[in-house]
């Protein structure tokens, strides 16, 4: 090590010295855009300011693809297994009296010829924290096709919200 690094070494180390000794004397500094200001008791706080520099953007929600609500959506209009065994399709479950009536309207879709229901999925886009919606096309034998937005729920997979529930099971009532 030379005798110049060693000077400079310990230029640099009394250059922080006196920054710190400043700061907890209470000055204050506007330099370089970050302000630094005096609080009780040599308690302090450093605040960034940055201008015109972009933010950086929200990292690009966590959306499903449409085959995966297809797989939601099918799984829901099997009409040959029970509401009750579909609980995992559905936020929150389906309880004892929703899986009934479900499981009736169902039974009358099937007996009116409504069934099978086919689906158009589109229109994917996040809608708040581990939540999407998607446009949702239903059309079935004997009915009128309909579109809604629909939305899921990410809960460790994709699931029909409660609300979009009741929604598509409407479908089997018209």
């Amino acid at each position: 090590m030379t005798l110049n690094s060693l000077a400079k070494g310990i230029a640099t180390v009394a250059g922080v010295a006196a920054v710190a000794a400043a700061v907890t004397a209470g000055l204050t500094s506007a330099s370089e855009g970050v302000t630094v200001s005096s609080a009780s008791s040599a308690a302090w706080q450093v605040q960034p300011v940055a201008f015109g520099v972009p933010m950086p953007l929200d990292p690009a929600a966590d959306l499903p693809t449409a085959d995966q609500l297809y797989g939601v959506l099918n799984g829901l209009a099997d009409p040959g297994v029970p509401f009750r065994a579909k609980s995992y399709l559905v936020e929150g479950g389906i309880g004892l009296i929703e899986g009934r009536t479900a499981d009736a309207l169902m039974r009358n879709a099937v007996a009116k010829g409504q069934v099978p229901l086919t689906f158009e999925v589109g229109g994917i886009t996040p809608a708040g924290a581990s939540t999407a919606t998607a446009s949702v096309t239903a059309s079935g034998p004997g009915m009128a096709t309909q579109t809604q937005s629909i939305t899921f729920v990410d809960q460790g997979g994709w699931k029909l919200s409660r609300s979009s529930a009741s929604q598509v099971l409407q479908l089997f009532s018209a």
